[in-house]
């Protein structure tokens, strides 16, 4: 039944390696880059977001608006899966990028880390909200707070994309 986990663990070492990480000394945090810049990244991060806005409406056009609450419940999970890989993109390849790049800017560089801490807090909520409603039934009172949770997290995640795409992403730029 459970063959597939056996398959993918097959081959691996018993025990967990430790990887060699060597330091390097004599050099200035501003040139030890761990993230370089990636031409393709911000038409990702906003494909990304084109398919998270298809996924936020399919919620209530396929699933709440149709009480189907099996449906609701796959396509919650498809949006909460997107999502964290998203946020994943961003904070490793996005955030430390510009983080690493604008070390001598400190006043930008405050307002990207305030841009990050504030998704954080987003993604927080999203995830909660993910959590709350991923059930194949729904009680009447969680029909009654769906459509209230549903249109809160949707203008939140509006004004972000907005803020990242007209805005933030601006800052990403080779060196």
């Amino acid at each position: 039944m459970f063959a597939f986990i056996a398959d993918f663990f097959k081959g691996r070492p018993k025990e967990e390696t430790k990887p060699n990480i060597k330091g390097v000394s004599g050099t200035s945090a501003k040139t030890e880059r761990t993230i370089h810049y990636d031409a393709h990244l911000i038409e990702t991060l906003k494909n990304d977001h084109s398919k998270l806005v298809d996924l936020y409406g399919k919620l209530w056009d396929e699933g709440y608006s149709m009480k189907d609450f099996k449906r609701l419940s796959s396509l919650i999970a498809e949006f909460k899966a997107s999502f964290q890989s998203h946020l994943l993109k961003e904070n490793v390849k996005f955030y430390v990028y510009l983080e690493q790049s604008l070390s001598d800017d400190l006043h930008t560089l405050q307002v990207v880390k305030d841009f990050r801490s504030d998704m954080n807090d987003i993604a927080n909520a999203v995830i909660q909200f993910c959590k709350k409603y991923q059930h194949q039934a729904f009680t009447d009172e969680m029909e009654q707070e769906f459509e209230r949770d549903y249109i809160k997290i949707g203008e939140v995640l509006t004004r972000r994309v907005s803020m990242e795409e007209n805005e933030l992403y601006l800052l990403y730029q080779p060196e």
